[in-house]
């Protein structure tokens, strides 16, 4: 059965505002939160992001948004993509489901990626450039993921000029233990994952890999005829290994290995664009492998500094009517120092050496850096930071970048607590190596480069049962890198803006219920004056928890409105707008055991997040877990 919301007579908003406001009115519950992390807001939280070392979240100036594994068991998601899809001032799409081709919009930045850390290791593709595909990495071994907006070259480097999302994986921190997960539901999809932690004498140890196999579903346009409508076969498979060893209280070494094997079948496209109907199955295999290894420890009291060495080696093979090979390999050294001077006043200073590798193509290249960031807290209500990066790479020259931002708390009580902040900053994006050295390359690009600031007030009362905040942001970016038809080569042609607000409200009722509600609006054009492809104006999220059943019971409820967006620059016509509602329930059966189960597009919307490719229907989750 097909459920167009378009038949109720509402429009859209009102629907996912409804959906929200009719659980929560219509529930009595016995809420219990889970963890410290989960309060709606808690002062005494930390932040490694946002100056590279850490800061409570109260002296932060730029704009951070937190996710723990409370929140993705909430959830009951497989993949990182359907978390982040709730954060205020990102869009993420997808050539249909999980693992297909990916991309993300960042405060209305329709072309520049974020930078994307795993434990401090680089994550995106060195040969093509390509972000990492948050639908190919699993929920089950992350424990902790910050993204940091707005201009961050200053502290991370070229491609941060959207940001930065650094994602931290499980550890032996934790009580030992072990836990087996299992998973089936629509599309003849399966998962298992298994985990292992503790520790013993100086050693901690955290081992996980999940696996998950999907027949899918065909995410062409069914229009274009039977020919594209075959099944698009996902599969994944993660592992993890995290050791660490504590030589004494002041110094240790960690190892990370993560590895990622994936294959996703897909369609084309538009047969008007491939010249004809498919010849063959279409798919994209990728390999990836992260490695790092760090050795922390103190010179002196005041000072904590650490080494690290790490590693990305990526392979991509895409096979269609035009097979491609995106191969490359990153290798760098990181020197990270925190001296704490006074007080009052904080040094954190490093250096990076980067070498990167076109395995499939010409072109390699190497990076050296140095990097400085004043933390200077002038009062328990006055934070300031102020840093600069200098970056010199041997393709694409050097680049000097600076970042300022202040933290103002106006007002704090036992309940109330008022918050003023802001961030200035410059940033680049480099050129890949496709776009330098591919036969549509040309080696004279320049980095996109790029002014960015917001300012934002966030405030909390009743002792953070209400928290609300709002941010205004701004970018104005020079010699955007897009593809000239004049020259049929890349150029850097185009200025580009960016301007908009991100909101949220959050509240926390008698601990019996969680509402969390984002909203954000993103207005972007070019240079000429036209406006800018896919960059919906408006997005909003609605998010409610409710435990019940003498804390037995966990409900989710996710809603998620994307609104009209252009498909390509220059479309006389926008995509049409939809509300996506997920539903999620966990049932502690025991301190072992507990059973779960999940909808997807509870309303059956039938919607594209790229333009001719669908999105799955209403489909039925259930999985077990078991701990031990």
């Amino acid at each position: 059965m097909h459920i167009s919301i378009s038949q109720f007579g509402l429009p859209k908003k009102t629907i996912l505002g409804l959906s929200a406001w009719f659980g929560l009115f219509a529930t009595q519950a016995s809420f219990a939160i889970e963890d410290e992390e989960s309060k709606i807001h808690d002062l005494d939280q930390y932040v490694v992001i946002s100056s590279r070392t850490e800061l409570r979240l109260e002296q932060v100036g730029s704009s951070v948004d937190i996710f723990t594994a409370t929140d993705f068991e909430k959830s009951k998601q497989s993949f990182l993509s359907e978390t982040l899809r709730t954060v205020p001032g990102l869009v993420l799409r997808n050539n249909g489901g999980s693992g297909q081709v990916f991309g993300m919009t960042t405060r209305g930045l329709n072309t520049n990626r974020p930078t994307v850390l795993i434990d401090g290791i680089e994550v995106s593709n060195p040969g093509s450039g390509q972000m990492l595909n948050f639908g190919t990495l699993s929920t089950s071994g992350v424990e902790r993921v910050e993204v940091l907006k707005g201009a961050q070259s200053s502290l991370y480097g070229a491609d941060a000029l959207a940001g930065v999302i650094s994602i931290h994986m499980k550890d032996g921190s934790r009580e030992p233990g072990s836990s087996l997960d299992v998973m089936a539901g629509a599309y003849e999809t399966y998962q298992a994952s298994a985990s292992t932690w503790g520790n013993f004498n100086n050693w901690t140890y955290h081992a996980s890999v999940s696996w998950y196999d999907s027949q899918g579903y065909s995410v062409q346009d069914p229009d274009f005829g039977e020919a594209w409508a075959d099944d698009d076969h996902y599969r994944n498979l993660n592992a993890l290994l995290n050791l660490g060893y504590d030589f004494a209280d002041t110094s240790s070494l960690k190892l990370v290995v993560y590895y990622i094997d994936s294959k996703a079948e897909f369609d084309p496209g538009d047969p008007s664009f491939i010249f004809g109907e498919p010849f063959a199955d279409n798919y994209t295999e990728t390999e990836q492998t992260f490695a790092k290894l760090a050795l922390s420890f103190q010179p002196s009291d005041n000072w904590d500094s650490s080494l690290s060495a790490g590693m990305n080696k990526t392979r991509d093979f895409s096979f269609s009517s035009f097979p491609l090979a995106s191969d490359g390999d990153r290798f760098e050294l990181d020197w990270n120092n925190t001296v704490q001077a006074s007080d009052s006043y904080k040094l954190v200073a490093g250096a990076k050496y980067e070498k990167e590798e076109n395995k499939s193509d010409v072109g390699n290249r190497d990076e050296r850096s140095l990097f400085l960031e004043n933390i200077v807290i002038l009062s328990e209500k006055l934070v300031l930071t102020l840093g600069g990066r200098y970056d010199d790479n041997s393709a694409y020259g050097d680049e000097t970048t600076y970042r300022g931002t202040f933290s103002y708390i106006l007002d704090e009580t036992e309940d109330r607590f008022l918050k003023l902040r802001g961030s200035y900053g410059t940033s680049f994006q480099a050129p890949t190596f496709f776009q330098l050295f591919s036969s549509f390359g040309d080696p004279a690009l320049k980095p996109e480069s790029g002014v960015g600031w917001d300012f934002g007030l966030e405030s909390s009362f009743d002792n953070g049962i209400l928290s609300v905040g709002v941010t205004y942001f701004d970018y104005s970016i020079k010699d955007k890198i897009v593809f000239s038809f004049a020259s049929f080569t890349f150029a850097n042609e185009d200025r580009y803006f960016s301007q908009g607000v991100e909101s949220f409200a959050n509240v926390q009722f008698d601990e019996d219920l969680v509402l969390n509600l984002s909203y954000t609006y993103a207005d972007a054009e070019y240079d000429d004056g036209s406006s800018a492809e896919r960059v919906p104006h408006d997005i909003l999220s609605v998010g409610l928890n409710w435990e019940t059943l003498n804390d037995k019971l966990l409900l989710n409820l996710s809603s998620l409105y994307v609104g009209q967006q252009l498909s390509l620059r220059g479309d006389s016509q926008k995509m049409s707008d939809y509300v996506v509602l997920n539903l999620a329930g966990t049932y502690d059966l025991n301190e072992t055991w507990d059973i779960w189960a999940r909808i997807d597009n509870l309303l059956d919307e039938d919607y594209q997040e790229i333009m001719g490719f669908q999105t799955a229907s209403f489909s039925v989750y259930a999985g077990a877990r078991i701990r031990f």
